[in-house]
């Protein structure tokens, strides 16, 4: 068989093709690495909810992508989470049932202040832990769960709705954590009232939420 000759100008135009794939493949490979690097690191933090209960799931993955916009859904009442951005809710699994729910939702004093929190919600509508978030800097759905301790917080663990309005006066013991988990124009009441609601949404969604979504 005759071997075809290339040109001057095929040959660099192969080099070229060539030069293209390699560096495609890198950044996809860089790219897979990243959102891997992104997912472990949410995979770690997620645990802190689930401590008192064993799961046998992969919680980052078996997920419900609550959007922002209530037109964007048929869940009811999405306006009660105050999210600004589409978030994700976790659910935890022992034996394929699904025992809890960390629910996204967003804190907001109508000024200048905002905390982002996740509430993990048995399936009795008690809460298993709920937490605040480190600033929320894109709309990534992964690499976001930076989840800040405070000692307040764990003062909502095995609550239910009757329960909130209690906590909601409780005062933040120290200043530095104060500062540290909401900020000067945030109060604890602000917080403890979204909590309550996440609880109502969760009770308005409950089905819905244990299907693919």
């Amino acid at each position: 068989m005759k071997a075809i000759k290339l040109t001057s100008l095929q040959q660099l135009l192969v080099l070229a093709l060539a030069a293209f794939a390699v560096v495609y493949l890198l950044d996809l490979l860089t790219n897979e690495q990243s959102m891997a690097s992104r997912q472990a690191y949410d995979r770690i933090n997620l645990q802190q909810l689930f401590t008192d209960e064993a799961f046998d799931n992969d919680i980052l993955t078996d997920s419900y992508l609550i959007p922002a916009r209530q037109e964007e859904s048929d869940l009811v009442n999405l306006d009660l989470l105050g999210l600004s951005r589409d978030r994700l809710a976790y659910r935890a699994r022992r034996d394929g049932e699904i025992f809890a729910i960390a629910i996204p939702a967003s804190a907001d004093d109508g000024f200048n202040g905002t905390v982002d929190l996740l509430i993990a919600i048995d399936m009795y509508g008690r809460i298993a832990a709920a937490r605040v978030l480190e600033d929320i800097s894109s709309d990534a759905l992964f690499g976001q769960l930076e989840l800040i301790q405070s000692q307040w917080m764990t003062e909502f663990s095995g609550s239910s709705m009757r329960d909130i309005l209690r906590i909601s006066w409780s005062t933040i013991g120290s200043e530095n954590e104060y500062d540290q988990f909401v900020g000067a124009s945030i109060t604890p009441k602000t917080v403890s009232n979204r909590i309550y609601d996440a609880l109502v949404f969760f009770q308005s969604n409950r089905i819905a939420l244990m299907q693919d979504g």
